[in-house]
Order: C-alpha cells, then sequence, then structure tokens
C-alpha cells in the first residue's frame, strides 16, 4: 500500500518542525509528503524549507506555495488533490503523531479492504505539548487496538474525528467527489466531509490505539477550548454554533450525503441544532433543559452541561 501525507500549512511556525518531525519519524514512513503553504506572514515556508533541505527530502517531499491564499479548507482541498498514492493521511501542522502511526492504519486498511476510511484515537496537549483534560474530551483510548464501525449518527453526534487522526482511500473520495459535483471551495470542513462520507458508504473504521496528540492553543484553525472559563462564554458559544450550523446547511445545500438514512440523521441534526441556539438565545435554564431531555439520545451530557451553566452563571469573557 502507497502512502501521501498532505498538509495545509498557514502562519503554524511555532509548531510545525515538532510536527513534521513526527512524520519523518514513523515506522513507516510515507511514499510521499505534500506540503501547501498558503502565504503565512510567519517563518512557516522558511521552516519547511530547511526541514526539508537539511533532512535531504527533496523529491519525495514536496512544497508548493500557493500564488492566493485558499483559506481553510480550501487548502486542504487543494493539497489531497496534489497527492498521487493509494492512501492518503492528513496532518495539521500543530499536531504530534505516534512513531506507528501509519504503520498501524495501514495495517486495518490492509485487514478491512472494504473500509474506505479509518481513524485512531488522540490525546489533548497544550502550547508545551503537556497532557491536557477537558469538559469536551475525545473518547478516552483503552488501547486495546479493537477495530469498530462508525456510523453517520456517530459522525453528526460527537464530532472527534479531525483530519490528523484520519487516513483514507485517495480512489474512493475522488470518484464520490466527482458523481456528487461537490467543489474544492466547499465550505464543508475537509474531515467533516470525509467522515460523513465514510460513515454513509459503511466503510468508515476507528481502531482503540491512541496513535496522535492534538495540541490545542490560542491559534487553531477551528478555534478548540479546553478552558473552562473560555468555554462558559454565551456569545462565543452562540457563535460555534452559528458556524456548525453553517457547515450543516452546505451538507444539504451541495447534497453532500444520498442516502435516506444518512440525509435524516443530517436533518434531524439541524433541527436539534437550532432548538439548542434559540434555547440558549432565551437564556432559559429550563428551555434548556427540556430540549436537552426531548433530544437525549442525540446530546451529549457535556453539552447540555455547558448550556445550563452558561444560561445560569455570569458571562465569561472571551
Amino acid at each position: 500500500m502507497t502512502t501521501s501525507v498532505c498538509m495545509g500549512i498557514y502562519n503554524g511556525a511555532d509548531y510545525l518542525k515538532t510536527q513534521l518531525e513526527s512524520i519523518l519519524n514513523q515506522t513507516k514512513q510515507p511514499d510521499e509528503v505534500i506540503l501547501c503553504e498558503d502565504g503565512s506572514s510567519d517563518k512557516s515556508l522558511e521552516i519547511a524549507e530547511a526541514f526539508i533541505r537539511d533532512h535531504r527530502l527533496a523529491g519525495r517531499w514536496k512544497l508548493y506555495r500557493n500564488r492566493e491564499r485558499k483559506g481553510y479548507p480550501g487548502n486542504f482541498y487543494h493539497a489531497m488533490n496534489l497527492c498521487t498514492m493509494e492512501t492518503i493521511f492528513l496532518a495539521d501542522q500543530d499536531d504530534v503523531w505516534a512513531d506507528r502511526k501509519i504503520e498501524c492504519m495501514c495495517d486495518v486498511l490492509v485487514r478491512y479492504p472494504d473500509a474506505v476510511c479509518v481513524c485512531c484515537k488522540f490525546g489533548l496537549i497544550d502550547a508545551e505539548g503537556k497532557d491536557i483534560h477537558s469538559l469536551m474530551q475525545p473518547t478516552v483510548s483503552h488501547g486495546t487496538g479493537a477495530v469498530r464501525a462508525v456510523s453517520v449518527a456517530d459522525v453528526f453526534y460527537k464530532c472527534e474525528w479531525p483530519g490528523m487522526v484520519m487516513a483514507y482511500r485517495r480512489e474512493w473520495f475522488r470518484k464520490t467527489v466527482q458523481e456528487r459535483k461537490l467543489e474544492e471551495k466547499s465550505p464543508i470542513p475537509h474531515d467533516f466531509l470525509i467522515s460523513a462520507l465514510a460513515a454513509e458508504a459503511q466503510g468508515f473504521l476507528q481502531i482503540d490505539s491512541q496513535l496522535a496528540y492534538h495540541r490545542r492553543h490560542s491559534c487553531n484553525a477551528g478555534g478548540e477550548e479546553h478552558r473552562i472559563g473560555r468555554l462558559l462564554n454565551r456569545e462565543r458559544k452562540l457563535g460555534e454554533i452559528e458556524a456548525y450550523n453553517r457547515i450543516l446547511d452546505a451538507f444539504r445545500k451541495e447534497h453532500a450525503l444520498v442516502l435516506e438514512e444518512a440525509v435524516e440523521v443530517l436533518e434531524e441534526k439541524r433541527r436539534v441544532m437550532a432548538e439548542r441556539y434559540e434555547a440558549l438565545l432565551s437564556r432559559k435554564p429550563g428551555r434548556v433543559a427540556a430540549g436537552a431531555w426531548r433530544n437525549r439520545r442525540r446530546v451529549r451530557a457535556a453539552t447540555v452541561l455547558c448550556d445550563m451553566l452558561l444560561c445560569l452563571g455570569r458571562e465569561r469573557k472571551a
């Protein structure tokens, strides 16, 4: 199985070298690494150039500089399109991989030929690389290496599949995108789209192994937060829900999902998120509680707790 690793780079100077080193140290080396630099104002380009030069990686590692900014996720879609190998691993510029990540995930794809995408579990680290814990913690790995199928309902219930944990079959994704006429400039984040499409195809698998570490810091592209003081900010949370609802609307507008069961899950999620937004906007804990009970099988307990605290407590600074 041949493999590509692709990464979108933008103002990632603080952590880029550490991530590149974790890719270089893989027990199974990728056949190509595609790096797309999107007009950074820091030293990201110079760091990537020096890394390739100092480690004599030219040819197998390819660095592209976009003439015009493509933004997120456009830069990732562009990088994905430049990959030529059978299996594509997505890498973020500020995370860290365990050294057996590529080896373990390729092994699963070989053992399960009907799988179109596989993901691992991940831990959280802070700007200094120290382990952190959050109210919205990803599912903990028990290290069993067991494999389970991820459904469309799972994907829309809990967003715990960032691109840095995923590997997908290039030909499957290319064919699906072409058939559904999905554009490179789609507002749907690349990892969310791959997760949903793979789950709809009943070919999305997750390994119970922690093979990556997601770094949360003040400049995350996804705007993730783990500090309780920042989580409990009503205006911030309303903004996050608005952004998420725009993504759900894009799924619907672009007809990204085609199977009836998958479309029903999407529409149900749109309804639940609209109710959640209105409940938070009302500032009424009773309305939040009623909505949570009504949608108890579709909403995480941690989410309900955050929303109740946002309505009951004093406003925190963003």
